[in-house]
């Protein structure tokens, strides 16, 4: 019993261990890289600045969008003779600059989930990445900032089309008003000087 404990590699034991030798500083010296490239940016995603960003571009589409429903506005008022001085032209321009303030806000906030949500699938990214699963894709930020700007243009329009729908409504009324005081009208009595 008393024989050699120690059991010797054989030569296929021998190639393996170079084959993963290679395998290993291959890994180090170029996946390690790009796993420490996705971690980094997937914590910089989540940075107070990316969320701003996502912000203030998502402001930036809504102004721009807004800015054009205003002046589409103004030049359909002006075209039906709405005095710009009166209430109703100032309470068209009011009601959608309030719009613009509400679905703005809406849309920040919303902009700034997405942005979270990109966080987290990031993270997941690398989650995945350690396990050796496929990683999934994620939204960037300008695929947010494009969905931003079609929702502003969107709401923009929508708002604009319900004050051009309301001022028709007020114009349909007013005319109907008008045209039945003409059609009522007594006729005037002929004096006795005639």
């Amino acid at each position: 019993m008393g024989g050699d404990d120690k059991v010797e590699e054989t030569a296929y034991e021998k190639e393996l261990a170079k084959v993963y030798l290679e395998q290993w500083g291959y890994y180090k010296s170029n996946i390690v890289p790009v796993e420490n490239q996705v971690i980094e940016e997937a914590k910089a995603s989540n940075d107070a600045s990316v969320y701003q960003g996502i912000s203030d571009d998502t402001n930036l589409g809504y102004q721009r969008s807004f800015a054009q429903a205003g002046d589409s506005t103004t030049k359909q008022l002006t075209a039906n003779g709405v005095n710009p001085n009166s209430g109703k032209f100032k309470g068209a321009i009011n009601s959608l600059s309030d719009i613009e303030g509400s679905v703005s806000a809406d849309a920040k906030s919303r902009s700034q989930i997405a942005g979270q949500e990109r966080h987290i699938d990031k993270m997941s990214n690398v989650m995945a990445m350690g396990q050796g699963e496929a990683q999934q894709a994620v939204s960037s930020l300008n695929d947010i900032a494009v969905n931003s700007q079609r929702k502003a243009i969107n709401d923009a329009s929508i708002s604009s089309q319900k004050s051009a729908n309301t001022l028709s409504a007020v114009g349909a009324l007013g005319g109907a008003y008008a045209s039945h005081y003409l059609n009522n009208k007594k006729p005037e009595l002929a004096s006795d000087d005639d």
